[in-house]
């Protein structure tokens, strides 16, 4: 999954690791467990697990493991496999492996209920635990109240009531980490941000929920500045033809006051270079 989106993930389920459990791995907050956050680095090379906790209780120990897939692709479960056989050869546990799909996007209408390996003379299977996050109960990430799970809202099957409700949460704490998790996540789920922007001020022209939101404002600015840079590039492309790596990455690194500039100079430049000076 890209690495913005991963990132943020981690840092929300490891934040709070037993409301995330009980969210993606079944298990009732009702139910004592002692939790521990694990190690992802599994001694195998470029092989490091979103998320790995050990769980023990009443002399049971075990590992849970959550793989978190933005975009589904086939290959995602003969890595689900590797990352199991890697965690019981280093940590000697029992291990219970869920793939987190984040999106719909790619996944077929049924997955194989087991993953079977052979290499030789070994064999192995796997089961195969699938948490599909739109169907999710957002009423029940509302009802468990964790702050830090509220920028999975998005994902859900939120109403927009309940997209609403999180999103007053949020500004009544005042956490601009936890927003902007939010709006990241809810750019893979609508499309990008500026598709999740949209969808925010429609609910805004009733509730008006993050009208004063310094977050929000900042998110605004940004997708506008990205609205800008993807005009230049357009109006270069169409008049110079395919644009070389270094415009591409000086337009994407421009603020506005350069794109501006740029825009008066684009009307008496005739190279690419006079334009991007």
């Amino acid at each position: 999954m890209p690495f913005s989106i991963d990132k943020h993930f981690k840092i929300l389920s490891d934040d709070d690791p037993r409301t995330t459990l009980a969210l993606f791995a079944g298990i009732p907050l009702s139910e004592e467990l002692e939790v521990e956050v694990l190690d992802r680095e599994l001694n195998v090379e470029t092989l490091r697990a979103d998320n790995l906790y050990r769980c023990r209780r009443r002399g049971e120990e075990f590992a849970v493991h959550l793989e978190v897939v933005s975009h589904y692709r086939p290959a995602a479960l003969d890595k689900q496999f590797d990352y199991v056989e890697a965690i019981v050869a280093k940590y000697k546990l029992p291990c219970r492996s869920h793939l987190v799909l984040l999106t719909s996007k790619g996944v077929p209408d049924a997955l194989p209920r087991k993953i079977y390996r052979k290499r030789g003379d070994y064999e192995a299977s796997l089961r195969l635990r699938v948490t599909r996050m739109w169907t999710l109960s957002a009423a029940q990430i509302l009802r468990w109240g964790s702050p830090k799970l509220l920028p999975l809202i998005p994902l859900t099957d939120a109403t927009d009531e309940q997209l609403q409700t999180a999103l007053g949460r949020l500004k009544a704490r005042g956490s601009k980490e936890l927003s902007t998790q939010l709006f990241l996540l809810g750019g893979l789920r609508y499309g990008g941000r500026r598709a999740f922007l949209e969808r925010i001020k429609e609910l805004m022209t009733t509730t008006e929920i993050l009208q004063d939101s310094v977050t929000f404002q900042e998110i605004v600015a940004e997708a506008k500045l990205e609205g800008i840079q993807h005009h230049m590039r357009h109006l270069l492309t169409r008049r110079f033809g395919p644009l070389p790596s270094w415009a591409a990455d000086k337009i994407r690194t421009a603020d506005s006051q350069t794109l501006d500039r740029w825009t008066d100079q684009y009307h008496t430049a005739t190279t690419l270079d006079e334009v991007l000076k």
